[in-house]
């Protein structure tokens, strides 16, 4: 693989607007919560992930995978995002080999999301959302 592609690849990891976007239109704290979450089930969902195509179990995997890819996209997880529209794909042309390879990507990209999403700064620590009118006329 080429360095400037390596580099691109580590700029996708996490794409924290996401996060933001989530924090904006729910609230710091539910961004908050649903990174913690996230952060909890992405062990288990790559383990899943890999066992099932081990396996060779075609449901499964792909139930796995469309749920780890889910709740990438809402992380801002483009990279493991990607890698769970190629194993879609491998599994789409019954190319087990393909599927082995991408769930072996997506065990090798684990600890880099973890990190980047670890190193994320809690959104709801000094941020304030503005008052509402109704908080605004009950002060």
């Amino acid at each position: 693989m080429r360095r400037g592609k390596r580099l691109d690849e580590r700029a996708r990891t996490l794409d924290a607007q996401h996060l933001q976007k989530l924090a904006d239109e729910a609230s710091p704290e539910a961004a908050d919560s649903y990174t913690a979450e996230y952060l909890t089930l992405l062990p288990r969902y790559v383990k899943r992930i890999v066992r099932t195509v081990g396996a060779q179990d075609n449901d499964l995997v792909l139930d796995a995978s469309r749920s780890l890819k889910t709740k990438s996209w809402l992380a801002g997880a483009l990279r493991m995002n990607q890698l769970c529209s190629e194993l879609e794909l491998a599994l789409a042309l019954a190319d087990w080999d393909a599927a082995t390879a991408v769930a072996r990507d997506i065990e090798l990209h684990l600890p880099h999301l973890q990190k980047a999403l670890g190193d994320v700064p809690h959104l709801a620590r000094g941020t304030r959302r503005p008052r509402t009118l109704q908080t605004a006329m009950a002060s």
